[in-house]
């Protein structure tokens, strides 16, 4: 009896270390993950306004360990080309002004907007009328409030996935800048029509973060574990993109401040 309560102690010990273990390191890469980005975001400054415009893509820049900042990226150019051509269809200018062009006027919003307003009011679908959508849906919820302490009437708030589409838009025009499929103007001129749709849209950052996330599981069909901590980081550190800028752009004002950088 006393050798196996001396495994088990041996054995809840080891479980402990490797916990232990586990946090340190991802602690460790955490912190790494920003430095280099203050880093990259020391040498290619950018204007706090077009900061602000950027804010609207940081959930897949911090997804690929970019800064949400600045234009410039530490990955190069070829893996950029590899991942548009792969994921995206996009080889060239004319397909990259098209694919950002459906995501700022169409994009997946205009066919999976309903449904969420279906999953919201608490309608149920089956498998083949509507594939993984709806589990990954319920379980997108269960995560949200598990991990980043949302509520229910937090997602009751949210009747549309248009962030999903207007953060991979700020994202799709950066990288198309980067491998010189458009010009830095262009690439302003998207990034900014997508932050004034989103300031529109939205009323906060959290409704901002649930409709990328609902957008993530019901037209991507993905969990969305792989983003519930960048939300976090977003959502609660004080240095945060999100928690330097409001959601609502004075658009305005800050065309005219942008003209004159």
């Amino acid at each position: 009896m006393k050798i196996l309560m001396y495994i088990v102690g041996i054995i809840v010990a080891i479980v402990f270390l490797l916990i232990v273990g586990l946090i340190t390191a991802s602690k460790r890469i955490k912190n790494n993950d920003k430095k280099s980005r203050v880093e990259m975001e020391m040498a290619n400054p950018v204007p706090k306004e077009k900061q602000h415009l950027l804010a609207y893509g940081a959930n897949l820049a911090l997804y690929r360990s970019e800064s949400p900042r600045i234009l410039s990226m530490k990955v190069d150019h070829e893996t950029l080309k590899e991942g548009l051509s792969s994921y995206w269809d996009v080889s060239n200018s004319e397909e990259a002004i098209e694919t950002l062009e459906w995501l700022l006027t169409d994009g997946h919003r205009t066919r999976y907007d309903q449904l969420l307003m279906a999953l919201n009011a608490g309608q149920s679908f089956t498998e083949e009328e509507v594939g993984k959508s709806q589990e990954c849906y319920k379980t997108a919820q269960e995560v949200m409030m598990k991990k980043l302490s949302f509520a229910k009437s937090d997602f009751d708030k949210v009747d549309t996935i248009a962030a999903w589409d207007f953060d991979r838009a700020v994202n799709i025009a950066r990288w198309s800048y980067i491998v010189g499929y458009i010009t830095e103007e262009q690439a302003w001129s998207y990034i900014t029509r997508a932050a004034d749709a989103g300031s529109h849209a939205f009323q906060s950052w959290k409704d901002y973060f649930i409709s990328f996330a609902f957008g993530r599981a019901i037209a991507y069909e993905g969990d969305i574990y792989d983003i519930i901590w960048n939300g976090k980081e977003l959502l609660d550190e004080k240095d945060s993109i999100w928690n330097e800028f409001n959601i609502k752009r004075s658009t305005v004002q800050e065309s005219v401040t942008l003209d004159k950088v």
